[in-house]
């Protein structure tokens, strides 16, 4: 038996499942969303992602037909024939507490299913000591089987970055550690198939977990440092980019960009996740939570700016009308999770202000979704563009007889030049 199955379909699960099928391995790809198996045997994904060229929806066309990926919403069903588990599922966070719930529930139904010589590699992110606290002893109360000698675990993380899965998922160097040396061995084999080269060998799973926690907080640090140092060079009318790259010219320095704050589950949630365990073992971990107070608290930041500019004009921001071109979480993407544009809207209505947004990449029903730019930004005193994505259509002189007089364009992303806004009539404010 050398068939794989992956358990959770997102923005990891799914990219992965095919990477594998397009190395000719057989994959059944599980997720409990019956509704969205029945899309992906239609090859619809809301996920966005290409690779050499061709879109993943083409990629999951091939690899369905040729019998390499198999979609299903039955644990069951996908477990019966595989002996290689790849486990995807996240752990979602609501109001700061881990929904550990859902993570669970998936490792209950491996244990269900699982048979003697399986293989289960986590590769969520997850709090410290998951695999050998958590995992371990689930799947064996579920199984009635031993780990070590009947089956094998091991975890790996993912380090992908959302729309370069297909590529990053092989070349981007990955760690793996397994409960004893033989689930090491069979995690390992398993990571080889798809990634050739990169892949780094630990002592145990804990060693990984951390690792990949201490990575995305570590990027969380220097965000908060590029946050706060643009605090400073607004109110001192100081460009804080020249800053930047003036300060990157040394060769031990190098300062990232600032934004409107951190989205999405990777870089938000792994401090939270390393609290997890640290609030248990009574450790105060004073830096990560100064850093994610710094991050959360971007998009206030950034409506007080406007809020000033408005009040120079005349204005407040209740009874002004903001229009938002891109709400996702980060550019060129269609994931709303934890999105710095979303607070920022949330920000701006809670304060007697009007919305409307347009974001062609996000999908479903939302409120206050736009069908278009013109729809959204017609009679906005403020235009805000917090990310850049492709399919928006950054023109300035086309929205300038649609807006009100003196109308703000904050420009997270630098898109529009700032003469030329000015020019139009516009009130220019940029990061």
């Amino acid at each position: 038996m050398k068939n794989i199955a992956v358990l959770g379909l997102g923005f990891v699960g799914l990219p992965l499942s095919l990477i594998y099928a397009m190395h000719e391995k057989k994959v059944y790809g599980i997720d409990i969303n019956s509704e969205y198996i029945e899309d992906l045997k239609k090859y619809k994904t809301h996920i966005i992602e290409k690779y050499k060229g061709e879109t993943i929806e083409k990629i999951l066309e091939n690899t369905i037909k040729k019998g390499f990926f198999i979609p299903t919403h039955s644990v069951k069903e996908g477990l019966k024939d595989a002996d290689k588990i790849i486990v995807t599922v996240g752990i979602p966070i609501t109001n700061g507490a881990l929904q550990k719930e859902i993570f669970n529930a998936a490792i209950k139904s491996v244990g269900k299913n699982l048979k003697k010589g399986d293989l289960v590699l986590i590769r969520s992110t997850v709090p410290p000591g998951t695999t050998r606290e958590v995992v371990l002893p689930i799947l064996e109360k579920e199984s009635k089987l031993k780990c070590s000698k009947d089956f094998y675990l091991a975890y790996s993380s993912e380090r992908i970055a959302e729309g370069k899965a297909f590529e990053e998922f092989q070349t981007m160097p990955v760690a793996v550690g397994g409960i004893d040396k033989k689930s090491t061995n069979k995690a390992y084999k398993l990571l080889k198939i798809i990634n050739k080269e990169n892949i780094i060998v630990a002592t145990e799973p804990e060693v990984v977990e951390i690792a990949k926690l201490i990575e995305n907080s570590s990027r969380d640090v220097n965000i908060a440092l590029a946050n706060e140092l643009a605090s400073l060079t607004e109110k001192m009318d100081i460009d804080t980019v020249e800053v930047i790259n003036v300060a990157n010219t040394h060769k031990r320095v190098h300062l990232l960009k600032p934004g409107i704050g951190v989205g999405g589950h990777c870089i938000p949630y792994s401090s939270l996740y390393i609290f997890d365990k640290t609030d248990k073992m009574k450790l105060p971990m004073e830096i990560l939570h100064k850093v994610r107070e710094v991050n959360q608290q971007r998009p206030r930041n950034i409506l007080n700016c406007l809020e000033s500019t408005l009040k120079k004009i005349g204005k407040e921001v209740e009874h002004s009308k903001f229009a938002i071109l891109g709400i996702a979480m980060k550019d060129n993407s269609p994931d709303t999770s934890e999105s710095p544009a979303m607070r920022l809207k949330d920000l701006i209505l809670q304060s007697g202000g009007e919305v409307n947004w347009f974001d062609p990449n996000v999908t479903g029903n939302f409120p206050l979704k736009r069908n278009s730019i013109q729809e959204t930004v017609k009679d906005a005193d403020a235009i805000i563009l917090p990310i850049k994505q492709d399919n928006i259509k950054i023109e300035p002189h086309k929205w300038k007889s649609l807006t009100k007089k003196n109308a703000i364009i904050y420009d997270a992303r630098r898109l529009i030049d700032k003469e030329k806004a000015k020019k139009l009539g516009f009130i220019y404010m940029r990061i």
